[in-house]
């Protein structure tokens, strides 16, 4: 279905780069400064080091800092998981800081953050946003994203009044949409590994300045490579929004 929405919509894509390379020098900068320490996740002790040569682990003190101490001010969204913060680094550059709640840190919600790391080390794509680090401090498990201005898909179809939107042209809606298929093909096809989202919906569509989508949360993702191997194998998502090939699995 990705590939024949391409197909019919090629014609509508611009290039962007930006959020692709933008993501790729924060972490470089990142990694730069940071690389040596190395956390044992049982004490909780600082960790920083570099995980598979892309992301890296940062240290709680620099995302209270980055994130007014996790300031009301800064939330950008709550899910059933956790809380998603604004965090803004000292040259300005803005960075989407997801904290897990510490009542989720059970079986469940660890199986999640964990398939998060797992997945976007794996996949690079300009229609996926972008994991930069992540954390594990005592109780703390944190993630952190390259900052979407303009939010989720939700707040642009459903709640665009209150939120002080317009609403979406129908070139807009064109253009997420094969920004969404874009993404999807390649998790589907493209990468090294394939995997299945299994939780795609309006709320997990994220919108840069340019208004172009990239998918976002990948705590239910399945990996279906080999045919055995899934990052969570029990049957998950959000009802209305699950491809109903892999509701019966």
């Amino acid at each position: 279905m990705a590939q024949s929405l391409i197909r019919v919509l090629e014609g509508t894509e611009s290039t962007d780069n930006f959020g692709y390379w933008f993501s790729a020098s924060m972490v470089y900068c990142w990694r730069k400064r940071k690389i040596g320490r190395v956390q044992n996740p049982v004490n909780g002790k600082e960790v920083v080091k570099n995980i598979d040569g892309s992301n890296v682990v940062i240290s709680i003190e620099v995302l209270r800092q980055v994130t007014n101490n996790f300031s009301e001010d800064n939330i950008l969204g709550r899910g059933g998981f956790g809380v998603v913060y604004k965090g803004e680094l000292s040259d300005g550059t803005k960075i989407a800081v997801k904290r897990m709640k510490s009542g989720a840190v059970s079986n469940k919600g660890m199986k999640q953050f964990q398939a998060e790391i797992e997945v976007l080390t794996k996949v690079r794509h300009r229609r996926l946003v972008a994991l930069l680090g992540y954390c594990i401090n005592d109780n703390e498990r944190l993630l952190v994203f390259e900052y979407m201005p303009e939010g989720t898909l939700t707040q642009h179809l459903f709640h665009w009044g209150e939120n002080g939107c317009s609403p979406l042209t129908w070139k807009q809606r064109i253009t997420i949409a094969l920004d969404v298929a874009r993404g999807v093909e390649y998790l589907h096809s493209l990468a090294q590994q394939s995997f299945i989202h299994r939780d795609l919906k309006p709320s997990n569509i994220l919108l840069g300045h340019d208004m172009r989508a990239k998918v976002a949360d990948f705590g239910l993702v399945k990996n279906v490579s080999d045919g055995t191997h899934s990052v969570e194998t029990q049957l998950a998502g959000t009802f209305g929004y699950l491809a109903p090939e892999y509701a019966g699995n």
